[in-house]
């Protein structure tokens, strides 16, 4: 009587902690469409072909899709979306999968890291059906590696340069130009870089997670006053994105008890290909061999620009509003466009910064607008 009695306690624990894993993954999931969907709204433009700014596709001979299939393919994938609100039928979750896929083969500049993100977060729902477990371990490996890889990446002069100092220690913090290079304070840039690679790495330790978590979300909540309309009211895409991490770090590390994530999923079947595509692939970058918004390198600094210098602005009318008046050591004085500042103006998605897809942009610029004298730089 006394056996029957502490299994009936130790089958009661167990779909007790089973409910609650469900219950988590079905917020996670929620929180996850209601985000996706609101960057399909803020970045709607560089889903279709409604603007000025050109497509990259993977292969050159999908320019011969018309422009209303990206349009039908840009609807049918927030419809869908909108139906994983409702459902997590696994025919809906693939069907999501393939449209996306899609989509992003049209057009390079659609590979976000968000997107990327977004499109891991259907597949580990997709191969995980009703194994909670799986799913928030496999969940877990992504958030512990945005964090890892982003910090990474920003150990490096450049973002020194780029960001720290002239973004948020002039602009957002109002330093001094004279004391922000003093080497105490231009150098303590780097700490931001160990800060997110540190937390991220100890958020996968079950006596760490929380702390890391509390950290982390402190991390995103400066990233939205700093990028926000309280701040640089810069990037608006990438808004929720913040919102969403800090409500993942909460729900799987602050609302589910200490202690409860287990590794050993990941290991196992399809889940093998989120510890490839997160912890092994992105240390490729380091190498030019990944991408860096595939690798969560955001803001570091590293990633390379184009700058368009145009000889005769009359021949290219269209790409005035987009023009800036005054020279840069490229264009000797001459008009000219920031590749990153003319997708952000048009379309609030910031370009894919790979060289590869500015050479695609560059050729079909020159293609489009052959007499305005077009100078492309990429620095």
């Amino acid at each position: 009587m006394r056996n029957h009695t502490k299994r009936t306690k130790f089958i009661f624990y167990k779909m007790n902690r089973t409910d609650k894993d469900n219950l988590t993954t079905a917020w996670l999931f929620k929180i996850a469409c209601i985000f996706w969907l609101t960057v399909k709204l803020i970045g709607w433009r560089m889903w279709t072909t409604y603007r000025l700014f050109p497509t990259a596709p993977v292969f050159e001979n999908l320019d011969r899709i018309p422009p209303v299939v990206h349009t039908a393919l840009f609807i049918l994938s927030f419809l869908l979306v909108l139906l994983l609100l409702f459902t997590k039928n696994k025919f809906v979750l693939a069907g999501t999968l393939f449209v996306e896929i899609c989509m992003c083969l049209l057009d390079q500049n659609r590979w976000q890291p968000y997107e990327y993100q977004c499109l891991f977060i259907i597949f580990i729902f997709l191969v995980n059906n009703n194994k909670p477990t799986f799913i928030i371990a496999s969940f877990t490996v992504v958030l512990v590696f945005t964090d890892f890889y982003s910090g990474l990446g920003k150990l490096n002069g450049s973002f020194l340069r780029t960001f720290w100092s002239p973004v948020i220690l002039k602009t957002f913090l109002g330093v001094p130009l004279n004391i922000s290079r003093e080497h105490y304070l231009y150098y303590s840039g780097y700490f931001l870089g160990f800060f997110e690679l540190i937390t991220g790495a100890i958020l996968m330790f079950s006596k760490t997670q929380k702390v890391a978590a509390k950290a982390l979300i402190l991390m995103h909540l400066f990233i939205l006053v700093l990028l926000g309309p309280w701040g640089l009211n810069y990037n608006t895409v990438v808004w929720p994105w913040n919102i969403a991490m800090i409500m993942y770090l909460y729900i799987i590390f602050l609302k589910r008890d200490a202690g409860t994530f287990i590794l050993k999923p990941v290991f196992k079947g399809w889940n093998k290909l989120v510890i490839i595509a997160w912890g092994i692939l992105p240390a490729l970058h380091f190498i030019g061999y990944w991408d860096g918004f595939l690798s969560a390198s955001v803001y570091s600094g590293k990633s390379p620009k184009m700058i368009i210098c145009i000889q005769d602005v009359s021949k290219c009318k269209q790409l005035q509003v987009f023009c800036k008046n005054y020279g840069n050591k490229f264009c000797d004085g001459k008009k000219n466009i920031e590749l990153q500042d003319w997708a952000i103006n048009e379309t609030n998605v910031i370009p894919n910064p790979e060289i590869r897809v500015y050479k695609i942009l560059q050729k079909k610029l020159e293609k489009q607008y052959p007499s305005a004298g077009l100078q492309f730089h990429i620095y």
